[in-house]
């Protein structure tokens, strides 16, 4: 749990560099962050990191939680895709981690069937790792640009 609290640091200490980037010639990628991006990364990350909390609470928050990630993560595939070869893949993994996550932790909260919510944290959970890489990539991109 310690991992995953760090790496959502990671995320939220990130996503604050990347608002503090000026602008470059990679502009598609700055307007893709600042016309959505950055507000549905945020989002992802509070939602996600809420999950990860509510897992160590009764299991009857659980659902709660993994719905709301699931409104999240729907808002996300909205998005036009993340112009920046590099994040794309963990962009990618990271919505994939959360949606199925989040699905099976749903199906299991409301089937009082306590391993297959839990494995649907797991999932989250590895989301998080997914999303955290996928800021840095972007912040990569844009400074080297």
């Amino acid at each position: 749990m310690r991992i995953h609290v760090r790496l959502l640091s990671t995320v939220v200490a990130t996503g604050a560099l990347l608002v503090g980037c000026g602008s470059s010639s990679g502009e598609s990628l700055e307007d893709w962050y600042s016309s959505g991006g950055e507000q549905s990364i945020r989002a992802l990350s509070d939602t996600s990191s809420r999950v990860n909390e509510v897992s160590v609470r009764p299991m009857d928050t659980w659902g709660t939680a993994c719905k709301e990630l699931l409104a999240e993560v729907a808002e996300a595939e909205e998005l036009d895709a993340i112009p920046s070869k590099n994040a794309k893949g963990f962009w990618k993994e990271a919505l994939t981690s959360f949606k199925d996550g989040g699905d099976e932790c749903v199906a299991g909260a409301d089937a009082d069937d306590q391993a297959r919510a839990s494995a649907g944290i797991r999932e989250v959970q590895k989301g998080i790792g997914r999303l955290a890489s996928t800021t840095s990539m972007i912040a990569n991109d844009m400074k080297s640009e």
